[in-house]
């Protein structure tokens, strides 16, 4: 009896186990990856595995997910890839390529290139938990958005550092338009991660909102420059706004204000504009002129440098 019971809790054990291996697959250093690389611990240097290490921690607490680092020598060119797979209680698998590493190290800003590719690869890890399944190009932007934003929220450069950035960043852009993984070219993806980034700056908000907004706009089909057009819209209308309230203003106690004309020199103007009553009045500045009074009298006038429009809602002619 002993015996069939040890065999039953050695086969509840077993399925236990297999039900975990199906679960996910576990990385290791050593490992073959058939279409990445070699997985290693290290990428070489202690000093720089303590920087990417240290952002692997900020990473996932900004974005509140658990996930397994590695470094990947490529098989391929230069890669940093996220995998929805990893051992057991995380949100997926990291691994930054050592070629990509070395790669973005020759750069200016290099530190914060490598920074910025391991946020865009957790922008991944951001779809993964909230169901997007999707696949190409608008996913990619996404993470570019989200790379931004977090990148935004965590640091402050000054314009011309995060234009520098931006341009670095983002030279690694691609022109596959017809392959399922195109990230996009190098300005759309400048301008994903520029949003980003700005929109951070400027909305107090969360990851998830954040998330929301980044679907939004990849959705729009990426338009370059959103985040400007927004904000001279809002300019637009709060100064409709400013002007609407003067100019209800100025007519409910019948005056609509003056406009003073002044010459700074003494070179000759004319100003033609309309009177109340829809009449052309004509001004000359710096020069006597012959006009017509209010009696249709011509009279000499004399030179004048400066010339008040007095109120529209006071229905007068205005004087030569």
């Amino acid at each position: 009896m002993i015996t069939i019971i040890v065999r039953y809790c050695l086969l509840f054990l077993t399925l236990i186990f297999l039900s975990f291996q199906s679960f996910g697959q576990c990385y290791t250093a050593g490992q073959n990856l058939p279409s990445g690389g070699y997985i290693l611990r290290s990428s070489g240097y202690r000093s720089l595995d303590s920087i990417v290490i240290q952002e692997i921690i900020n990473l996932q607490s900004f974005f509140q997910v658990k996930v397994d680092f590695f470094f990947l020598q490529e098989y391929y060119g230069s890669n940093a890839m996220y995998d929805p797979s990893c051992n057991y209680n995380c949100n997926g698998s990291v691994f930054l390529g050592t070629k990509m590493l070395y790669e973005q190290l020759q750069k200016e800003h290099g530190i914060e290139c490598v920074k910025a590719i391991l946020a865009h690869e957790f922008g991944h890890c951001v779809q993964h938990i909230m169901g997007w399944q999707e696949v190409g190009k608008r996913v990619e932007l996404h993470s570019d958005f989200m790379a931004g934003y977090y990148t935004g929220r965590m640091y402050n450069y000054d314009d011309e550092q995060v234009q520098s950035l931006f341009s670095e960043f983002y030279s690694i852009g691609d022109y596959n338009y017809w392959s399922l993984d195109h990230h996009g070219t190098k300005y759309e993806r400048k301008c994903a991660f520029e949003e980003g980034y700005y929109f951070a700056k400027e909305n107090f908000s969360t990851v998830v909102s954040a998330n929301s907004y980044a679907i939004q706009y990849v959705a729009a089909n990426n338009p370059c420059g959103v985040r400007k057009y927004k904000a001279a819209i809002v300019q637009y209308q709060n100064e409709l706004e400013r002007r609407t309230k003067l100019l209800e203003k100025d007519i409910s106690s019948g005056n609509t204000g003056s406009i003073k004309f002044k010459c700074n020199d003494k070179k000759k103007y004319k100003i033609v504009t309309t009177n109340a009553l829809g009449q052309q009045v004509v001004y000359i500045f710096n020069k006597p002129y012959i006009g017509l009074n209010q009696s249709g009298q011509q009279l000499l006038y004399p030179a004048i440098n400066e010339v008040n429009i007095g109120p529209i809602s006071a229905n007068t002619l205005v004087p030569y």
